[in-house]
């Protein structure tokens, strides 16, 4: 698999992102600067356990060490498949044995689901756009910044959660976990809307507000993860945020 290429400028100036993996993106056109989610970034210095492999707690220079194989998998992932991907070119590229990476990690799929339990951190501010206003235009206002920042998610951890889909969809228990846990509390705001526009008779009786939640929450998924192919027809970046917008829109009021 060919490595990533870097998105053309004209898109970054689109959603208002001229700077290459910014903690904190500038607001797209459209989109309230001051409802703009400030994500902040999952320290890979921080592992779930104190201890590694051996029982030994993790130090500083453990968590230095437990760091570059995260970064190096990372970096790997852009360019090749997992199944591409062995323990050794893992300490290569972090500049350490394979017996240090096992003193971390027993597979290459751990430090992939480190990873993907760092991303989750990044995508918990997401929510906060359900908690907002979503009477009148301004539900366009604040689906269409939930819409930018799930894309923006996915530009800078995308890789990482093609692989938490496709193992949580072939049922490994890690994998599933990791993905239930990111996406729990935008699932619940979203349900909490819906179930007010269901109580209120917006939407049809037969319509089940959790199962609805989580089509949203895909729908959007679904959007980032190939908005390449969505732009191969010239489609403007603006045409794909406000359209998904508008659906999610309607969606969630049945306005």
């Amino acid at each position: 698999m060919a490595p990533a290429q870097p998105w053309p400028l004209t898109f970054k100036r689109e959603c208002g992102d001229t700077r290459p993996r910014q903690p904190t993106p500038p607001p797209p056109p459209g989109v309230d600067e001051n409802a703009a989610t400030v994500r902040h970034k999952a320290s890979p210095f921080m592992p779930a356990s104190t201890t590694n492999k051996l029982g030994h707690r993790i130090g500083a220079r453990g968590g230095r060490t437990r760091a570059a194989i995260l970064e190096a998998t990372r970096s790997l992932l852009d360019g090749r498949h997992l199944g591409e991907i062995r323990v050794a070119d893992v300490a290569a590229a972090a500049g350490v044995s394979p017996s240090n990476f096992y003193t971390y990690f027993k597979s290459v799929e751990e430090p992939v689901l480190a990873l993907c339990e760092n991303a989750a951190i990044d995508f918990q501010p997401l929510a906060r756009y359900l908690d907002g206003d979503w009477a009148g235009e301004q539900a366009f206002v604040s689906a269409r910044a939930y819409v930018v920042d799930v894309l923006l998610f996915w530009r800078e951890h995308g890789p990482v959660l093609r692989i938490e889909h496709m193992l949580a969809d072939k049922g490994e228990a890690g994998f599933v976990e990791s993905r239930v846990k990111r996406l729990r509390r935008i699932h619940l705001a979203f349900e909490r809307r819906i179930a007010q526009a269901h109580a209120t008779g917006y939407h049809a009786k037969g319509l089940d507000p959790r199962l609805t939640s989580y089509e949203v929450v895909n729908l959007v998924e679904s959007m980032a993860a190939g908005f390449d192919l969505l732009r191969r027809g010239d489609t403007p970046a603006e045409s794909i945020l406000d359209t998904t917008a508008y659906i999610v829109v309607k969606i969630v009021t049945g306005r």
